[in-house]
């Protein structure tokens, strides 16, 4: 496993783990900004910016620092423009779809998860 799939990993652990501490604390139902919104947040943002910079390392290249900065402000902008700067249309879209998608799917996962340990 190299780096780069590890801080993905990394970042699906805590994308899922932000619905589950809320299941337990009631934050899903929180009006206002919570410690583990701020958490989510920051893990978020410096998982993807630093999983763009290991996969430019292992293309080869480098990742760009206005696209990083897109990462910081809108993750999911910044590794859309990222995506089509190294690869070709279909495989960007591809890689886009697939890393979104994972962490949609871990994100809802930890929302069932959490709900379910709070009923059980």
């Amino acid at each position: 496993m190299t780096k780069r799939d590890f801080i993905y990993v990394a970042l699906l652990i805590a994308l899922a783990t932000g619905p589950i501490i809320d299941a337990f604390t009631g934050g899903a139902d929180a009006v206002e900004f919570t410690l583990n919104d701020a958490g989510q947040l920051i893990a978020t943002i410096v998982l993807c910016v630093w999983w763009e910079m290991e996969d430019a390392k292992l293309r080869g290249g480098t990742a760009a620092i206005p696209t990083q900065t897109a990462t910081v402000f809108l993750a999911p902008l910044g590794l859309l423009i990222y995506f089509f700067q190294s690869r070709r249309p279909i495989a960007a879209t591809i890689a886009f779809v697939s890393f979104i998608g994972g962490a949609l799917l871990a994100i809802i996962g930890g929302a069932f998860l959490g709900e379910w340990l709070v009923a059980a």
